[in-house]
């Protein structure tokens, strides 16, 4: 038995993605979104019928993964929060506050935004922990638009590449009579640096079996086009709906179950390069209990706010239904707005105490 599951497991996906482009043209699947949904469920009974999973890690490859945290951790003395936080016009948002946009009251349904590749100081790459929001590749930030619940997600944490960290935070530890925080202050200002979006080397995986967060599938579209970077969903009092879903597109591939092998000719990956004041930036020491100061002594935690200004996204733009932007076409006008709109340096900045 076992081994039919076996060959079950590895049979049932093969024959999938041979299935060639052309049978989307047939009747009963002229729909995309049932043939999606029929490649999918039989994915998924692949995957029930090996032992509802993939291939379990050996235990070689599990050791390692635990050795490089703990390389890591011995030769890291700087430890990163950045917390995200809502605005608009200027003002923090509330779950399930209202947005005032042309004179009519507006609703968030959905808010989430996948962030990749921090970095700060042009360089020292930021390694983010393994959750059920994040990986050393890439975060999920998600708005908790409803109160009474608790699925939202605004912070991420990891650990600053190198043994110094940050230069002047991670070596800081009282010698010579130099507060940290100080210390920091005499910096010239820090910069951080990230993606929005998910970089094209894990964008086209299959989902079925990705690691948190990216086996979020409300944020996938397709194996063609990968992940949305971006989901933004809106109601008005009025019963009008608009949303903004940004990923790649222009991709090429044999069929939207199949991944492509060149980059898409509009990645639509979002540089961000943001100026920290360095008077801005928390510099804290962490607790002696904690497993990643026992292994440096020396080791310092930065707090980092990050403001996401939601009306910058949407400037000069008048919301409906029909101007929302689903990344239907490389050309629609109201997505490349919202594109330009989210490069300008004026939706992410350093949070105002």
């Amino acid at each position: 038995m076992r081994k039919l599951k076996e060959v079950l497991f590895i049979l049932v996906p093969f024959i999938l993605y041979s299935i060639p482009s052309s049978f989307e043209n047939l009747s009963l699947f002229a729909n995309v979104n049932v043939l999606v949904n029929v490649k999918m469920l039989l994915l998924s009974s692949a995957i029930i019928i090996g032992g509802c999973s993939p291939a379990l890690e050996s235990p070689t490859q599990s050791q390692d993964n635990v050795d490089a945290k703990i390389s890591m951790a011995a030769t890291t003395s700087t430890a990163v929060t950045i917390t995200f936080s809502l605005h608009f016009q200027g003002l923090p948002i509330q779950c399930e506050q209202p947005l005032k946009i042309n004179n009519a009251q507006w609703y968030v349904s959905e808010l989430a935004m996948f962030f990749s590749q921090f970095s700060v100081n042009n360089g020292k790459s930021i390694i983010l922990d393994d959750n059920d929001w994040q990986s050393q590749q890439v975060a999920l930030i998600r708005y908790n638009v409803d109160c009474k619940q608790s699925t939202g997600n605004m912070s991420l944490v990891g650990v600053i590449e190198g043994i110094e960290g940050i230069d002047g935070i991670g070596g800081i530890d009282g010698v010579g009579g130099i507060d940290g925080v100080d210390a920091i202050k005499a910096q010239t200002p820090l910069s951080l640096s990230f993606n929005v979006g998910v970089p094209f080397a894990i964008n086209h995986q299959n989902p079925l079996i990705q690691a948190s967060p990216l086996n979020d599938s409300s944020m996938f579209w397709a194996w063609r086009n990968g992940y949305k970077f971006i989901r933004w969903d809106m109601q008005n009092a009025a019963g009008d709906a608009w949303s903004f879903h940004l990923g790649s597109v222009g991709c090429v591939s044999a069929a939207m179950v199949r991944g492509p092998r060149a980059p898409c000719a509009q990645a639509n990956l979002t540089a961000v390069d943001i100026v920290l004041p360095s008077n801005s930036i928390q510099v804290l020491d962490v607790p002696e209990s904690n497993d990643l100061a026992k292994s440096n002594a020396a080791i310092k935690k930065v707090h980092i706010n990050i403001s996401i200004h939601l009306d910058e996204i949407i400037k000069n733009m008048t919301l409906t239904r029909k101007t929302s932007c689903m990344f239907s076409g490389i050309d629609n006008t109201t997505c490349n707005e919202l594109v330009e709109n989210l490069k300008r340096n004026a939706v992410f900045t350093q949070a105002l105490k």
